[in-house]
């Protein structure tokens, strides 16, 4: 706990020192009637002045969880527990993605009275997750972003929800992701499109020019390939088979099909050239490791943090990993496969709903109604790098000294060009089936026409899926 703690900034030290006190209280750990250890304990514990303690000290004298008294100590009260407990699922990430210890800590100020219990979620199994907790009565409140809404939708699981009433203050495209037959099912907390990111020192010291909105990716591979030849390393990296990377490239390439001579459906031309496209870009090993991580951006954000790549497809959220750095980044559009081809990008939105067989409902609509309050959306927009899903906060001024990209608005004058993977005319399953098919093909398992043909089926709304033997095609179930 101690290495820890050191990486911490003063008020993540003070906030987890608070939340830490109170979750032993309101969980039962420390009984009403005892006392908590002495102020120069709790001092050493947390890392923390003896002023920093006592400041954390009123905090929780605030919200009735403890009461001082002179010459003895601080108590644990009869009314903390009382409390109303919240049990809210999430996914780890979005302690960074949008600081959700610092929001928790703003809310239980504002509501004394409401505890909120957080309940992490395995991410991709996020929905099955979810379903079966909701099931079982474990949650009131969880939090998923558009694709694992999609998935919900799929999976017949949305009455699982309860309906929410409309919020004119957020951006429309940032509500629109969690809208299922005209009813709103999560409050938009934070929302992000795929963007370039790049490092502004190695493209000045590659002498090249940084990559702007007229950009395509071939000029990306050609200054990529500059860079790795001055650097001698590879410049560009994200892991390929991301359901939030890959699907950049057929919402580019258009997800139509055509007839053929035969009548016979198949992909177009362009959908055809942009899985080229990018197969060839990931298997250009002078420029792109020939590593594939995890599915995660983890080990993305770590190549770009520690300078071995240049350039990385990523989104707002990640970026909040260098905003305390002096790393010298920005960011653009994605390039476009054909020169004077409209913008198209990815958007991920992450929001927060009502279980609507919680028992604590109201206490419930209070807390998913502050996530997407001005109070929680200026914290959004002052400390982290994230967007927030207000419209009104996401254009404050901000006075925080945090390393943000110099086209950190940029998103603004793009946003009816950003897309959710349901404009793909996929299922979440046949994604997670496709995103197989493309390490197959990468792997050489399968040819460029078997991956061609594998993303036609799935088009076609067809659930087998062709697999090539030496005899030729047949299909499997």
């Amino acid at each position: 706990m101690s290495g820890k703690l050191e990486r911490m900034t003063f008020q993540e030290r003070l906030d987890q020192f608070v939340g830490t006190i109170r979750t032993e209280i309101v969980g039962g750990m420390r009984k009403a009637g005892t006392y908590l250890p002495s102020e120069s304990a709790l001092s050493k514990q947390f890392q923390l002045s003896n002023k920093s303690v006592r400041k954390g000290l009123e905090q929780l004298v605030a919200e009735g969880l403890i009461v001082k008294i002179d010459r003895v100590g601080s108590m644990v009260t009869e009314a903390s527990h009382q409390m109303i407990t919240l049990h809210f699922g999430y996914n780890t990430t979005l302690t960074e993605d949008f600081l959700l210890n610092e929001l928790l800590a703003e809310f239980q100020r504002l509501h004394p009275y409401i505890y909120v219990r957080l309940i992490p979620l395995q991410n991709f199994e996020h929905v099955q997750t979810a379903r079966e907790m909701i099931s079982g009565g474990l949650l009131d409140v969880i939090s998923f972003n558009s694709a694992q809404f999609q998935d919900m939708v799929e999976s017949g699981i949305v009455p699982l929800l309860e309906p929410l009433k409309e919020d004119e203050g957020l951006y429309p495209i940032a509500a629109e992701a969690f809208q299922y037959e005209e009813q709103l099912y999560a409050r938009p907390i934070s929302f992000s499109p795929v963007v370039l990111c790049y490092n502004k020192e190695h493209f000045a010291e590659a002498g090249v020019p940084e990559p702007d909105s007229y950009w395509t990716w071939d000029d990306l591979i050609a200054a990529a390939a500059r860079i790795s030849e001055v650097r001698g390393k590879h410049s560009i990296y994200f892991v390929p088979a991301s359901e939030n990377r890959y699907p950049v490239f057929l919402l580019q390439g258009g997800m139509e099909t055509v007839m053929d001579e035969n009548g016979r459906s198949r992909i177009s031309d362009k959908l055809a050239e942009s899985l080229r496209f990018y197969s060839e870009l990931v298997n250009n090993h002078e420029i792109f490791p020939k590593y594939f991580a995890g599915r995660d951006d983890d080990e993305t954000i770590q190549l770009f943090a520690q300078e071995r790549v240049s350039i990385i497809m990523t989104t707002y959220f990640n970026m909040n990993a260098f905003k305390h750095s002096p790393l010298s980044y920005d960011i653009c559009p994605i390039p476009g496969i054909r020169r004077g081809d409209p913008q198209k990008s990815l958007l991920i939105t992450i929001g927060a709903a009502v279980i609507h067989n919680s028992r604590e409902k109201e206490a419930a609509r209070t807390f998913v109604d502050f996530l997407a309050s001005e109070d929680a959306q200026r914290i959004i927009r002052e400390k982290t790098v994230s967007i927030p899903a207000r419209g009104p906060s996401a254009q404050l001024p901000s006075d925080t000294e945090l390393n943000r990209p110099s086209r950190n608005l940029m998103y603004r004058e793009l946003l009816p060009s950003f897309k959710y993977h349901k404009e793909l005319g996929l299922t979440i399953r046949s994604l997670n089936s496709f995103s197989k098919s493309l390490k197959a093909y990468w792997s050489g398992m399968i040819d460029e026409a078997m991956l061609q043909e594998r993303l036609e089926h799935l088009l076609t709304g067809k659930t087998d899926v062709p697999v090539r033997s030496d005899s030729g095609a047949h299909i499997i179930n």
